[in-house]
């Protein structure tokens, strides 16, 4: 039997209607992962401080990830509920993805600086100092990535200026990371424990920044597969 006409509209309709949807929830995931870079400053900022509680600023942070990944459960099963209908699912799913690892990447910063503090390693100012621009450098990233996708459905010209700013800061971030890591290396050079925890704490933030970038590459796919 012939397919009704009535249906194609539909059809699109409901495929418009989720990727929206989707739009919004990955947008709040991005919120939570902001939620959870300014969180990760403050421990940075407090780390010397002889009286502050980084247990307790650590905690802050574990728990904001908890509502990432509930949040990232929940929009991968609307997702995956959804691909049948909706043509640009599979790269909401990449998206989502990256946003998830990018939570576990701020928390595994999180923790290695407490690791730090309850062992006693003392990180000199211009590393805090360091950690804390690549951070702020990254929250740039992140409200280029979530205007981006607020953007979407709007004009994709908007979208593509967006990204740019997005790919110029994590190739910002990857001189600074290969700068400051060798500078490391020299201060720390007799200070083994440090060492490798600062050299973890530098490559989990160069990896935030890449999966940042890997997020607008698969926005700026989406929005190139659209009509300008």
């Amino acid at each position: 039997m012939p397919e009704d006409a009535s249906d194609v509209p539909m059809s699109e309709e409901s495929s418009a209607l989720v990727e929206i949807t989707a739009i919004e929830e990955i947008v709040n995931i991005t919120r939570i992962i902001h939620d959870e870079l300014v969180e990760l400053v403050e421990m940075m900022k407090k780390y010397s401080e002889e009286n502050s509680d980084i247990g307790k600023l650590y905690e802050r942070i574990r728990n904001i990830k908890n509502k990432g990944e509930e949040n990232y459960l929940r929009v991968m099963q609307y997702l995956v509920k959804s691909s049948e209908i909706a043509l640009y699912v599979p790269i909401y799913i990449n998206i989502v993805r990256h946003l998830d690892r990018i939570i576990q990447q701020v928390d595994a910063v999180a923790y290695r600086m407490y690791l730090a503090r309850e062992n006693k390693v003392i990180i000199e100012r211009g590393v805090l100092e360091t950690f804390i621009k690549l951070v702020e450098l990254e929250k740039t990233q992140l409200e280029s990535v979530e205007e981006a996708l607020s953007k979407l459905k709007v004009s994709s010209k908007i979208v593509l200026e967006k990204l740019e700013r997005v790919f110029n800061v994590e190739e910002e971030i990857d001189t600074i990371f290969r700068k400051s890591l060798f500078e490391v290396y020299g201060k720390y050079a007799g200070y083994i424990p440090a060492l490798l925890l600062l050299k973890d704490i530098f490559e989990h933030l160069e990896e935030i920044s890449d999966l940042l970038k890997n997020v607008g590459e698969e926005i700026r796919y989406l929005a190139l597969s659209r009509k300008p």
